[in-house]
């Protein structure tokens, strides 16, 4: 199976929010290939499984990590609010500096 890094990055994002609604087992293979890189061979022969178990088992997870994302869209909920946050702080940093040098007039 190959991968790009924004699909990396959106899997575990998706493990970091969901993982835990997935079985151990589902669980553990995804985290094998995703945070620890290990390959389908690698995880079937620590798992004593096939790479077709353990290719199946991360298209089911992915499936089931999206469904849940779909459904309570927490992912998209955290990105838009660490959006916000970064805004608030360039805001404040702005004001800040305009308190620094004296200045008071706040444009909104």
């Amino acid at each position: 199976m190959k991968h790009d890094l924004d699909e990396m990055i959106k899997i575990n994002n998706l493990l970091s929010f969901y993982g835990n609604l997935l079985t151990n087992q589902q669980k553990e293979i995804m985290k094998s290939y995703y945070v620890f890189n290990l390959s389908l061979t690698e995880i079937s022969s620590e798992k004593n499984i096939s790479r077709t178990a353990v290719s199946n088992a991360i298209k089911v997870s992915i499936k089931k990590l999206n469904e849940y994302e779909d459904a309570l869209k927490l992912c998209k909920t955290f990105e838009e609010e660490k959006k916000n946050n970064v805004k608030n702080i360039k805001i404040i940093e702005q004001l800040e500096e305009k308190l620094k040098n004296g200045i008071w007039i706040i444009n909104w």
